[in-house]
């Protein structure tokens, strides 16, 4: 109860998102139709296998058309894509730190469901353009903005995403920094995700 309090004193707006999320797990339910598990929220449903990770998977086929040659995934979890190199929230490499790789050293930055749980996003996605080489790969793959259960406080993220992504916000962002946008899907796909596909500029 202490440690509660300390947290609401010194993080109000993260207590207030912990409380939003606790009062909505109460109105997610689960239901069964032909055999088949849904949580339903707000009078939509949604497919149990959006609670398992993995959300690479979907988009998987897709990303290693374009990003071939020497890459990250960045926040790959426990599945980066074939061929990249897996990068986590460690000390010293992470989505705020790569170091390890020269700027315009990366043929691809690939990146799933990671940019939503970063508070400074701007500047990471800066980073990691920073990293690819002229005319390189950038390719995100983000929870699409009807996915309710997965919105900053929401019943399954809680504090852990920090914004939500949306292609209003990416794709003028991503032009001004020196990507130039190749293929985007408006609408959510199997996984209620989107992805954004951009070439770095050449200088």
């Amino acid at each position: 109860m202490f440690k509660r309090i300390v947290t609401a004193i010194l993080h109000p707006s993260k207590a207030i998102c912990s409380l939003a999320w606790r009062m909505r797990r109460l109105f997610v339910s689960q239901v069964q139709i032909d055999g088949k598990l849904f949580h339903k929220y707000q009078g939509e449903l949604y497919p149990d296998y959006l609670h398992h990770g993995n959300a690479a998977s979907f988009i998987s086929e897709t990303a290693l058309t374009w990003c071939i040659g020497q890459g990250l995934d960045i926040g790959s979890g426990k599945w980066p894509i074939q061929g990249a190199t897996p990068i986590e929230n460690d000390a010293e490499l992470n989505a705020h730190k790569l170091d390890k790789f020269h700027d315009g050293s990366l043929d691809f930055v690939f990146s799933s469901h990671c940019l939503e749980h970063l508070q400074d996003w701007q500047n990471a996605l800066k980073l990691w353009i920073r990293k690819i080489r002229p005319n390189g790969i950038l390719f995100l793959y983000l929870p699409h903005e009807s996915m309710k259960l997965w919105n900053p406080c929401g019943p399954w993220v809680a504090t852990g995403h920090k914004w939500k992504p949306t292609l209003e916000l990416l794709l003028p962002f991503l032009e001004v920094n020196g990507i130039e946008i190749i293929e985007y899907n408006p609408t959510r796909d199997s996984y209620w995700s989107f992805h954004v596909i951009g070439r770095k500029r050449a200088a």
